[in-house]
């Protein structure tokens, strides 16, 4: 009978000890799309909409290249709205992970040609490995003010 009762007790622990590793999380079953988010895995151009004032324009394509491990260079080629030609916007950003993706910030000057004035550009957002989505404001435009313009986009 001790014998019996025993076995019992081993085949319950058994069956306690499966029960917990039927039930305990795998980290691979863990959702970490956005964690896996690098530098590396950003890189490359992304096409959208850029909607400026009151103005969407389609099909427009920023660039984002990596400088290093914490800091991306996002350009803008022939910015053009309300047939104002500004020009070329590429600023160096600071990237950091956040729960959405990667954070971008970071400052620079645009020259805007037809003016011939140079100006402060700023750029924030954040980034996944297949959208962009950032805010890019140009400021202290003599007689216009400061412009701002949002992109949305995918790679």
């Amino acid at each position: 009978l001790n014998s019996l009762t025993m076995k019992k007790s081993i085949f319950y622990l058994f069956a306690v000890v499966c029960a917990m590793c039927l039930f305990t999380a795998c980290s691979d079953d863990d959702d970490d799309d956005n964690k896996s988010v690098t530098v590396n895995s950003v890189v490359g151009t992304y096409k959208g909409t850029l909607k400026v004032l009151q103005e969407s324009i389609p099909n427009i394509s920023i660039s984002l290249t990596k400088v290093s491990d914490s800091k991306i260079n996002i350009e803008l080629k022939n910015f053009t709205f309300s047939s104002i030609p500004v020009g070329d916007i590429k600023v160096e950003c600071d990237v950091w992970s956040s729960e959405n993706g990667l954070e971008i910030t970071g400052s620079g000057n645009v020259t805007i040609a037809i003016l011939g004035i140079t100006v402060p550009v700023s750029v924030e957002g954040v980034v996944n490995n297949t959208t962009l989505d950032i805010d890019i404001d140009i400021s202290e435009i003599p007689a216009l003010g400061s412009i701002k313009a949002e992109f949305t986009g995918k790679k």
